[in-house]
């Protein structure tokens, strides 16, 4: 009779256990193809973004070395002197105070 019972129960919990794990199985799916396909939009998006990135810096600075290899007569920009000394004209003078 215990044996019985004890089978039973067993049984039952395989049962609950396996009818469990098919629902969350069943569920997993629809999610995981819900997030493949916010995945795929957010790689076009990603696409369209870096395309249009890569015009707005082509525009404003010019061509790109890294972004277009073939081209010529591409020089790079000129350094710019950090240890020149502002020009004195562009100074406000200080003789010309208030009298």
């Amino acid at each position: 009779m215990t044996r019985g019972v004890l089978l039973t129960g067993l049984l039952g919990a395989s049962l609950a256990l396996g009818l469990l794990t098919a629902i969350v199985q069943s569920h997993n799916r629809g999610e995981g193809a819900r997030l493949d396909a916010l995945r795929e939009d957010c790689l076009l998006l990603e696409a369209v973004h870096g395309a249009q990135r890569a015009k707005i810096l082509e525009l404003d600075h010019g061509p790109m070395p890294a972004l277009d290899p073939d081209a010529k007569g591409v020089t790079p920009p000129a350094k710019l002197d950090v240890t020149a000394k502002p020009d004195a004209a562009k100074k406000p003078d200080a003789s010309r105070g208030a009298p």
